[in-house]
């Protein structure tokens, strides 16, 4: 899970920090929203979209993508899925927070230097962020322990 929220949480929390502060406000809003929603709230939420006859099933159905309908719930998948979406908050904030505090002149620096963007991204950006991403990680990690 922790994995999974690295993988989705490090590109939102690069766009959120790329875009201006005010849309950056709105933007976040898609975060904290579910991070203030009660727990049982987004659980039972998830288990009406996930059950053999919920949104997600019936639209693949519907769809042609599948036969019948996908055990979703009560299962390793439904526990991923919804662990995932109550854990990405806690990797976001810390990481936004880090990457908001990276200053932009040095990747432009670099660009200047002859760095390619990935290049400048991995040698530079990367490393600047992983303060945010390892306190990310760290909180995320020990919470998905927690519901272990």
């Amino acid at each position: 899970v922790t994995v999974i929220c690295i993988l989705l949480g490090y590109p939102l929390a690069y766009c959120l920090s790329q875009v201006p502060q005010r849309w950056a406000g709105i933007l976040m809003l898609g975060v904290l929203v579910p991070f203030w929603t009660s727990l049982l709230v987004r659980t039972y939420a998830w288990l009406v979209l996930l059950q053999r006859r919920g949104i997600v099933n019936t639209a693949l159905v519907d769809s042609g993508l599948i036969h019948q309908p996908v055990p979703l719930v009560n299962n390793l998948t439904g526990t991923i899925i919804g662990m995932v979406h109550v854990m990405v908050p806690f990797l976001v904030l810390p990481l936004y927070a880090s990457m908001r505090s990276i200053d932009g002149t040095y990747v432009r620096a670099a660009a200047n230097l002859g760095a390619s963007p990935t290049k400048a991204f991995w040698q530079i950006y990367f490393p600047l962020s992983l303060p945010g991403l390892i306190a990310g990680t760290i909180l995320t990690f020990i919470l998905c322990l927690g519901f272990y």
